[in-house]
């Protein structure tokens, strides 16, 4: 084997062929209504041939063009048929790499990998759709490398392998095998943690929602077993029946989606990347450089908190609010145990040695503004409703002072000479953010004259993926020593005050 030029970690390499079945069908699902119109238009078979044989040909032809390399620290993807295009990420701004296989990839051997990198935090900066295992293997080494070159050494001499060997040996990947020697499995997610993190998920509401909507709406279109065997042995039981029989399909549901979700899902860490894996019949894996990591996100829903569970989600530049899946660090884990498990994971984002501190009891009734506020405009509303459901106009007002009340006792912050960390809650769930002093981009102190007549200011921090962490009212003095802390950090940070 001839030895690689200089600077190339990858050479020009093309996709994996089955990308030519993909291309053909994404060229005849565009063809559509030509298709439709020769089909049911009376043209000859020989129509629909050639319309198929030029879909092949422009999928070759495009399957020839396409290929990827990485050369002098550059991951590059070109593409084009009559427009040629180069598309260039370099691999020091590459910040994740996302490897998917769904079901009939799995089955055919081929993976999708996307890569992501800062200012593409609602989508990938580039997508591989179709590599084998090893091929997988090759370009991540090399993007994970730094961009150094990549020396291939010929294999010891041996006996010529089987074609079961060859097949195999196609198809295995390290990302979704066994750890190898040296890394450290930090966590693996148990079948009672996937239960109790499938249960607890907001998934199985919404799926409640959808079920509720279609019986009630649309039961025509629901298969005829399950709808004889709702009306005829449920519905006689009652309105409680139904919506008991509706919540158990919704769990059901609910359970089965999160097992083929988080199956064994498992943190790794491999040098300066973090690896996780996941997935029962489709297949997930993101890589996350420990150095891009901004912040720690601790994400308590309401459920989980009154269990004493939470989940860990990491801030990276390039993974935004659409990518989920690719920022979460790890899915459930008990409160008392995320500090041992981030330190393990993590010792690069310093965890606060101290509780955080409470706010003066003199603001408490400044978190009771906004609740109320809306608390009142769902009572006017609800007053309109007819019958007794207009009874329910009694509930807004109390459940919006006990969402004021808890956002005012939950709130906390600390900051030291390594980290920021800010608490607060939502409408249900609750946040906690561990960040580097140094971790955000833009830094804002929100102010108004009635704020600053009652010495009261707000303080958010917003990160490189586009989310943000924040306490609306504090102390004027505690906001102004966040934001000098923070600042101090950032010689050249943007920051923004409101007023």
């Amino acid at each position: 084997m001839s030895e690689p030029p200089r600077g190339v970690a990858v050479p020009d390499t093309r996709l994996h062929p089955i990308y030519l079945v993909l291309s053909t069908a994404k060229t005849l699902r565009q063809a559509i209504p030509f298709l439709v119109v020769t089909i049911f238009g009376g043209a000859p078979w020989w129509v629909n041939a050639v319309l198929f044989a030029l879909a092949m040909a422009v999928a070759i032809a495009q399957w020839c063009v396409k290929k990827y390399s990485v050369v002098g620290g550059m991951l590059l993807l070109r593409t084009g048929l009559l427009d040629r295009s180069v598309r260039v990420v370099p691999i020091t701004r590459i910040t994740a790499l996302a490897a998917l296989q769904s079901l009939t990839q799995r089955l055919i051997g081929v993976w999708e990998l996307n890569v992501q990198s800062p200012g593409d935090r609602y989508g990938s900066a580039l997508t591989l759709p179709c590599l084998s295992g090893r091929r997988l293997d090759e370009l991540r080494v090399a993007l994970e490398s730094g961009g150094r070159t990549t020396v291939l050494s010929n294999p010891a001499a041996g006996p010529d392998p089987s074609t079961v060997q060859r097949y195999l040996a196609w198809r295995r990947t390290s990302v979704a095998a066994a750890p190898a020697h040296g890394l450290q499995v930090v966590a693996v997610l148990t079948t009672a943690e996937m239960l109790i993190a499938t249960v607890t998920n907001s998934s199985i509401s919404l799926i409640f929602l959808a079920v509720l909507a279609l019986w009630f709406r649309f039961s025509e279109f629901v298969p005829i077993r399950a709808s004889e065997f709702m009306k005829e042995i449920v519905e006689p039981q009652g309105v409680v029946a139904v919506l008991l029989m509706l919540v158990a399909v919704a769990v059901v549901a609910g359970l089965v989606l999160g097992a083929l979700r988080l199956n064994r899902f498992t943190l790794i860490r491999d040098g300066d990347v973090l690896r996780t894996t996941r997935g029962l019949l489709g297949k997930q894996t993101a890589t996350i450089s420990v150095r891009r990591v901004q912040a720690v996100r601790l994400v308590e829903g309401f459920w989980r908190m009154l269990l004493g569970y939470c989940s860990l989600q990491v801030e990276v530049a390039g993974i935004g609010r659409m990518n989920a899946n690719q920022r979460m660090l790890f899915p459930l884990v008990r409160t008392d145990r995320a500090e041992s498990l981030v330190r393990l994971a993590l010792p690069e984002v310093p965890w606060p040695s101290r509780p955080l501190l409470v706010l003066p009891a003199r603001l408490h009734r400044r978190y009771l503004t906004l609740p109320l506020e809306y608390a009142m405009g769902c009572t006017l509303l609800m007053l309109f409703l007819p019958g007794w459901w207009r009874l329910l106009a009694v509930l807004p007002l109390p459940l919006g002072c006990l969402l004021g009340v808890a956002r005012a006792r939950e709130a906390g912050w600390w900051v030291d000479d390594r980290s920021v960390v800010l608490r607060w809650r939502r409408v249900v769930d609750r946040n906690t953010v561990v960040a580097r002093r140094s971790g955000s981009h833009l830094i804002e102190l929100s102010s108004s004259p009635s704020k600053a007549r009652a010495r009261v200011a707000g303080f958010t921090m917003r990160f490189s993926s586009g989310r943000s962490a924040g306490i609306r009212y504090m102390v004027d003095s505690d906001a102004l020593l966040l934001l000098r802390a923070t600042v101090a950090r950032h010689p050249v940070q943007s920051q923004r005050i409101k007023s």
